[in-house]
């Protein structure tokens, strides 16, 4: 359920997002804050990273497509965001793809305090044992049940003392002490790239407008899953295929942030 608290606090608020994402979902971050009334400002620059950090009102660090440099600002930023006490949310994409990318993370967690990490179930494993052996892939391939989902969150967030989003087609919400499970949405959405990236995107809005990091992953989650549920919806009514979702998905997450109630596309809207 989307609370209305939720919302008034994200229009009373306009939140800018310093966000240092994954290229291959550059785009779609920007716009699934715009839709949902943020601002995004991306910049990889060594020196100027610091400088957007200040002038935002959270962080994003994706580590999706990593190389040196673009640690070495991830790591500036998130810095950055903690001595200013803005909230730094951590999307550790593919984390358990590599020993590059495990060793990357490892140095990021000893440099940077996260506020909110919002991962898929791997990268949940790849977090919890950072010396295991490679995965060999980005997307999640690990099936928990919901039990050891939502056991998973948990112990994470104990681990690394912050609020931790474990996707899936049900979400576990925990900060380590409070738990929450977030059910719906459609399955079609894992079929859109950088999906997760985008609720990471979500997730860093709901901070920076000044919820606390349990409620704003509460909020981007929830919020995600009726976007796509009714995405699904409209999708079906005009006999869509996945880019019809894709440009539905935005629609209802526009209308929902707005304060709208769902609303039936138009006749021969075909999108």
């Amino acid at each position: 359920m989307i609370e209305k608290m939720w919302l008034q606090k994200l229009r009373k608020t306009s939140v800018t997002v310093h966000c240092l994402t994954n290229p291959v979902s550059v785009q779609d971050v920007a716009n699934v804050l715009l839709a949902a009334g943020g601002r995004a400002i991306m910049g990889l620059e060594e020196s100027e990273v610091q400088e957007l950090t200040a002038c935002c009102q959270a962080t994003l660090l994706n580590t999706g497509v990593p190389d040196e440099h673009k640690l070495c600002v991830c790591m500036l930023a998130g810095m950055k965001a903690n001595e200013l006490e803005h909230p730094v949310i951590l999307d550790p994409v593919g984390a358990g793809a590599s020993l590059f990318r495990k060793k990357a993370l490892e140095l990021v967690l000893k440099r940077v305090k996260p506020s909110l990490i919002r991962c898929n179930q791997e990268e949940a494993c790849a977090l919890l044992d950072l010396e295991r052996r490679p995965s060999g892939s980005v997307e999640s391939s690990v099936v928990l049940t919901t039990k050891e989902q939502m056991s998973l969150a948990v112990t994470l967030a104990r681990i690394y003392d912050c609020t931790v989003l474990v996707s899936g087609e049900t979400d576990a919400v925990s900060d380590g002490e409070r738990c929450t499970l977030l059910a719906g949405g459609d399955k079609r959405i894992r079929r859109i790239t950088g999906s997760g990236c985008m609720l990471s995107a979500l997730c860093a809005l709901f901070c920076g407008a000044g919820l606390a990091p349990y409620e704003a992953a509460c909020a981007a989650g929830s919020i995600w899953k009726e976007s796509a549920k009714i995405a699904g919806k409209r999708t079906d009514q005009v006999c869509g295929g996945i880019g019809s979702f894709h440009v539905h998905l935005f629609d209802a997450l526009d209308g929902l942030c707005q304060g709208k109630s769902e609303a039936k596309p138009a006749k021969g809207d075909h999108r």
